[in-house]
């Protein structure tokens, strides 16, 4: 004898919903507990999913509430507190305008976790942090601006560089000649010898690391001036990627001469020379001041940013 199955009606379901939230304290999910025999609410989601439901006016009237926002009934939409997942990326101006309230209503600018209260908006710090670092940003003038600027300090975006208060570890970019002056400090303190990304910096060079300087090659994190020019043609002819060992194979042969020669006039290894006194000559007087004014002017360009975003 073939197996009827039995429609149920909306009202037994909402009943069966405020049981297991009266014991519970939450709404039901397909893997939830049942309260009651020969049922589940896996059954019950499928049930509504296909649409073997008794057609009543309120299940009616509930069908045609969820088909104006694109949803079929379902366990969980069900639940007043349902969101529909997101489709769309979120835009730049609207993050802008949420961090504004947030910073207004609460005093200070919010943490990746800090609880989501900006009135108007329903979001999370985690989620907006997580598209702001993945790209998940709709295009536009203001939020391209932005991701060059990042580029340009280093700095990958996020919620926490939306921060005019934020200050990167880095903001002068190196050059090629700077890493250059590195590489021959590593090589006299350590007989010659290149490093690579595992190596320990030579003399007083805090804040850095031999990784670093390896990523900024590889992502471009460099001053365009005439000395990456000339390391973007001779990567060329290599037909290598930039890395810190395709910068001391493009270079070997320069830096092995001038270690040479430094032996040659000091007649023996000299000791590692402190990274500021290296490159002193290079971009010394300059770069603080560079430094100063990037600093500057990131943080303008910031404030900037969030009082037009809310004109």
């Amino acid at each position: 004898m073939p197996r009827v199955t039995r429609k149920r009606t909306i009202a037994e379901i909402f009943r069966q919903i405020a049981e297991f939230q009266s014991r519970y304290r939450r709404f039901p999910t397909i893997a939830s507990p049942f309260i009651g025999q020969d049922d589940s609410w896996n059954a019950i989601d499928g049930a509504l999913r296909r649409d073997m439901i008794v057609q009543c006016r309120d299940f009616v009237a509930l069908k045609a509430a969820l088909a104006s926002q694109g949803l079929a009934p379902s366990l969980a939409r069900l639940n007043q507190a349902y969101e529909r997942p997101r489709t769309q990326k979120r835009r730049f101006p609207d993050i802008l305008a949420m961090i504004r309230g947030a910073i207004e209503q609460d005093g200070r600018f919010p943490l990746r976790t800090a609880p989501f209260n900006v009135p108007g908006y329903r979001d999370t710090w985690t989620a907006i942090d997580s598209a702001l670092i993945h790209g998940a940003i709709a295009d536009c003038p203001l939020w391209l601006a932005h991701v060059q600027n990042m580029a340009a300090l280093g700095v990958a975006p996020s919620l926490a560089t939306l921060d005019p208060a934020y200050r990167p570890k880095r903001r002068q970019l190196r050059s090629i000649a700077g890493i250059k002056a590195m590489i021959l400090a590593h090589m006299k303190a350590n007989g010659g010898k290149m490093p690579v990304q595992r190596s320990r910096l030579a003399g007083a060079a805090t804040g850095d690391s031999w990784k670093a300087i390896g990523k900024a090659l590889s992502t471009g994190a460099i001053a365009h001036d005439a000395d990456r020019i000339d390391f973007a043609a001779r990567l060329a002819q290599s037909q290598r990627k930039a890395s810190l060992f395709s910068l001391e194979a493009c270079y070997r042969d320069e830096l092995t001469a001038a270690y040479r020669q430094d032996l040659g006039r000091g007649g023996e290894q000299q000791s590692a020379v402190p990274f500021a006194a290296l490159i002193s000559p290079l971009f010394h007087a300059a770069g603080e001041e560079a430094s100063t004014i990037d600093g500057a002017a990131s943080s303008f360009r910031l404030k900037r940013s969030l009082a037009r975003s809310t004109r």
